[in-house]
């Protein structure tokens, strides 16, 4: 499904973007060039989110130590249960 869109750009870009596309392609450059920046943005707005987010696990003094023994843990775990 798509949606026919009037838009306005510098003639600059026009021109360049007429150069390096095929003569009915430039539809879908503009759709992808788009559809990568609207990801962009969205993964920067959720890191952003995420960097804001109050501290987790905060009763963890050091995480690869932590993280080891949960691996540990999980290793005998799965050895018990025959995984």
């Amino acid at each position: 499904m798509t949606t026919r869109l009037n838009i306005s750009i510098p003639t600059e870009t026009a021109e360049k973007l007429k150069k390096i596309t095929p003569k009915r392609g430039v539809s879908k450059f503009l759709a992808e060039a788009a559809e990568e920046k609207i990801s962009k943005l969205e993964r920067e707005k959720a890191l952003k989110e995420l960097l804001e987010a109050p501290p987790t696990f905060t009763d963890i003094k050091d995480s690869a130590k932590y993280i080891g023994k949960m691996r540990r843990l999980d290793e005998k775990r799965l050895k018990r249960l025959g995984i």
